[in-house]
């Protein structure tokens, strides 16, 4: 299985550039024309998401997407941003979710889970479980505080490495310090 360095500097190398799509909150700043074709608040912010990755997608290999921001819109917000997730890496773009979270032992498991492996179920009504054991997010990468616990960290670069994807740290001013899994943290 290629690594994720592997994969992006692949990505790049297509795209011509190395820098990643970072629109932040921009990404469910819908605008009032976009929110009057939809009937849900979900829907207008996956269809403003995806203008938005369909223009961004030529010129950069990656994007960098946070949950954090599609909580505004409830259930609804994160049906989103799990099709947004997905629809990027349709595009051919790889996802790092920036989460931010300190990882601690009793969340890194979950946080696995939740952000690096694929979706099974199709939806809730379905399966009738949790979201956090059928729905991953299914990102390449997960980028978590510089504060997180170190043997939550390791246990976490186990279940990344196991689904074959990456966690990441951030570096302050720098944007994301690198890959992590190697152990090299």
């Amino acid at each position: 299985m290629e690594s994720f360095k592997q994969r992006f500097d692949a990505a790049a190398k297509a795209a011509g550039s190395r820098e990643l799509y970072v629109p932040g909150p921009e990404i469910v700043d819908v605008p009032e024309d976009v929110r009057a074709r939809y009937k849900s608040s979900g829907a207008a912010v996956f269809a403003w998401g995806k203008a938005l990755l369909d223009s961004a997608a030529p010129k950069h290999p990656g994007v960098l997407l946070s949950s954090i921001y599609f909580g505004q819109y409830g259930v609804s917000g994160t049906v989103a941003f799990s099709a947004l997730v997905n629809y990027a890496r349709g595009l051919g773009m790889l996802v790092i979710c920036d989460e931010g979270i300190r990882v601690t032992e009793d969340n890194a498991i979950f946080a696995a889970l939740a952000y690096l492996t694929p979706a099974t179920g199709s939806d809730l009504s379905e399966t009738h479980r949790i979201p956090l054991e059928e729905h991953g997010f299914n990102a390449d990468a997960l980028a978590v505080s510089a504060e997180s616990e170190k043997n939550a960290l390791e246990r976490l670069l186990k279940a990344a490495s196991g689904a074959g994807r990456e966690v990441m740290v951030p570096d302050g001013k720098n944007g994301l310090k690198g890959l992590v899994s190697g152990g090299t943290y």
